[in-house]
């Protein structure tokens, strides 16, 4: 299976993400959703998934829900070139 390039797209929601985690360090998987009304669950469940990837977050599994952590660790790390600026 060929893998596709990340398109500029992906950066914004995965940039969202971390935002978001870089000021609450964590959050259930609802409630990312709800911050972020503009994405589908599948979307966001895809950037998760990216970013997990790349070491920036941990997923939970609760009982209804995931909790998604951010890895203290990867602080200033962003998807997004340096100097760009993204307010959520």
């Amino acid at each position: 299976m060929i893998r596709q390039a990340d398109s500029p797209g992906h950066e914004v929601i995965d940039n969202q993400i971390l935002v978001l985690l870089h000021r609450h360090r964590r959050l259930t998987f609802l409630t990312l959703a709800d911050a972020l009304p503009l994405y589908t669950w599948q979307s966001l469940f895809a950037a998760l998934n990216r970013l997990r990837t790349l070491d920036h977050v941990e997923l939970l599994p609760l009982a209804a829900d995931y909790e998604v952590i951010w890895r203290s660790g990867r602080e200033g790390a962003s998807v997004l070139p340096k100097g760009a600026y993204l307010q959520v």
